[in-house]
């Protein structure tokens, strides 16, 4: 599987898949707890799954419209994101 019916887009969802691993890792390290309010490192945090999951919805659809899942697969998969 590979993916590509998007491909102007340059696998998009790898980059928000990415761009999650980098916000986590950064909030992880903490060094920017004392530099930003509470709240904004909650809603950060807060939001890591549905960024993630934005991501892997975004490749099953990719995925569908290539031609490399069918219709069964793709509904299994987009349920299991649940």
């Amino acid at each position: 599987m590979s993916g590509g019916h998007f491909n102007d887009s340059g696998y998009v969802y790898y980059k928000i898949s990415q761009f999650a691993d980098e916000l986590e890792n950064e909030l992880e390290e903490k060094k920017y707890f004392s530099e930003y309010e509470p709240e904004v490192l909650k809603i950060m945090k807060e939001a890591l799954p549905s960024i993630r999951r934005t991501a892997k919805m975004m490749k099953e659809i990719d995925y569908y419209f290539s031609g490399d899942t069918g219709e069964e697969s793709f509904l299994r998969r987009i349920k299991e994101l649940d």
